[in-house]
């Protein structure tokens, strides 16, 4: 593989590419397909999604996605890294750094206090990715599950 990463951005033909990047990211093949296409194409046309490709050799290899949110409690703008996904096969290359280095001057250009992201606990080489790039664990992010009709409660009832 060569050093040169190519940056583009995102269009609804790239939708295939994403969801491969996405399943990695999720560790999860079983994504549905179209609904990742119909975010993807959702997020194109918002004004405060901004998607990157990261390419070497000719190959999608990395994406990034961020989203600008006015934070009330900040009473500025943030840029939140929402994913941001570097095949095995090109880490080493500077492929998440580039992407993070491009996610960050988004943010500048729209006057973003801050950037922040989340990761998974378990994600240990992602946090100490993140660490060498600058960013600090500063929050605790809580989630929860909701049951739907489509899936079952953690209890395997629907509610």
């Amino acid at each position: 593989m060569s050093n040169s990463i190519v940056l583009t951005d995102v269009t609804a033909e790239h939708g295939e590419s994403v969801y491969h990047l996405i399943c990695e990211l999720r560790q999860d093949k079983a994504l549905d397909i179209e609904k990742v296409k119909q975010g993807l194409q959702a997020g194109i046309h918002d004004a405060n999604i901004y998607y990157q490709l990261a390419w070497l050799d000719n190959e999608p290899v990395g994406f990034i996605s961020m989203q600008r949110q006015f934070h009330l409690h900040h009473a500025r703008w943030i840029g939140e890294v929402q994913e941001l996904v570097v095949l095995a096969k090109a880490r080493g290359y500077g492929v998440g750094k580039t992407l993070l280095a491009w996610a960050e001057a988004q943010a500048r250009h729209i006057e973003a206090e801050l950037t922040e992201l989340s990761t998974s606990t378990h994600r240990l080489d992602a946090h100490r990715f993140y660490t060498r790039e600058g960013y600090r664990p500063t929050h605790l992010r809580f989630t929860k599950a909701l049951a739907s009709k489509d899936s079952p409660a953690k209890d395997g009832s629907h509610k």
